[in-house]
């Protein structure tokens, strides 16, 4: 078995070096610590991460923090669904779940390890990392056990939890192909979500598999705000004016493309289709209702703190869980 003096002869450093870095002190200089967690993940060395944080009395904490907090948006219920995820998981394991909210000031003052470290947390989920986070590639590398949600990170002791976005696009798409439609458009959320970038590559391959030209143009993005679908909706129906259906990234994008439709005298299904993504609460309450991908957020949530759990009872590596959709037709898709 790896031992700490092992991991300390590998990075060519002491063991009180390894011992301070992996327990989380601060007097430790960043090289330094970059290079002991490389030497400990060569090395697959994986201590007891409960049994190191009962040590030093940590309890059976697990933190949900939720990155990026002054941009969410509760109106779509998401956050309030992987919450319920969460606490039942913890609830079943017997661990206690505190969240914590992070802005982007706040990220760039303190690292997501050093705040776990600073406030005992035994594991971490994690909501709404973008991939440009200062510190995405810090928290891979870290020691405290972390589920990312919506991601695909893999790390000695970091996995995520995602819905299989990639299928679902491409299945939403020849849904509405199967229907009639080839001028298909898209409204995405924005580059820097992983979800978006293969959602996006889902909405070409099924273009492209069924003989239909990917247009480049006919994908725009909203960051995923109901006001910025609505306020696109006008000029993109003006500069596509061929297009029969729409597959939106999310059902608020979808809500206020819709809305805008509407205002512009446009029928829906009749002059175009609309396909959402998410099944909020919200979609089967518009009018026409909404026709969407559905997801599983409660089950994210659960999956994600029972990875934790894992990582820190029985010291497995962190692993990427890819969960179920399915395709809910309500009325906003039209027959051709």
């Amino acid at each position: 078995m790896v031992s700490i003096k092992d991991v300390a002869k590998h990075a060519g450093v002491s063991i009180s070096a390894v011992s301070k870095t992996l327990n989380g002190y601060s007097d430790v200089s960043e090289a330094t610590r970059k290079k002991i967690l490389q030497a400990a993940q060569e090395l697959n060395y994986s201590p007891n991460m409960l049994a190191k944080n009962l040590k030093h009395k940590v309890t059976k904490t697990i933190a949900l923090i939720i990155s990026n907090f002054e941009q969410a948006n509760g109106k779509d219920g998401v956050m309030f669904q992987i919450m319920s995820g969460v606490y039942a998981a913890a609830t079943q394991f017997r661990y206690e779940v505190v969240i914590y909210t992070r802005s982007l000031s706040e990220q760039q003052d303190k690292s997501y390890w050093q705040f776990c470290k600073d406030h005992k947390i035994a594991g971490v989920v994690i909501s709404g990392l973008r991939t440009t986070d200062p510190y995405f590639e810090d928290l891979v590398g870290s020691d405290i056990p972390c589920v990312v949600i919506d991601a695909d990170t893999v790390g000695p002791h970091a996995g995520s939890v995602i819905t299989d976005n990639l299928t679902a696009a491409r299945q939403a798409v020849k849904y509405l192909i199967g229907k009639g439609h080839r001028e298909i458009g898209m409204i995405n959320g924005h580059k820097y979500a992983t979800v978006s970038i293969v959602r996006q590559q889902g909405y070409r391959e099924a273009l492209e598999e069924a003989g239909i030209e990917y247009i480049p143009s006919r994908v725009v993005e909203a960051d995923y705000s109901e006001e910025q679908a609505y306020n696109l909706a006008e000029s993109y129906i003006t500069e596509n004016p061929h297009l029969t259906a729409v597959f939106v990234a999310s059902d608020l994008m979808a809500i206020g493309f819709m809305n805008r439709c509407r205002e512009l005298g446009l029928q829906i299904p009749g002059n175009i289709s609309i396909m959402g993504f998410d099944d909020i609460v919200l979609s089967s309450y518009t009018t026409p209702k909404l026709s969407t991908i559905s997801q599983d957020f409660a089950g994210i949530g659960y999956s994600a703190l029972e990875q934790v759990v894992k990582m820190l009872e029985n010291n497995t590596p962190g692993y990427h869980k890819i969960l179920p959709f399915k395709i809910v037709d309500r009325e906003t898709i039209m027959l051709l």
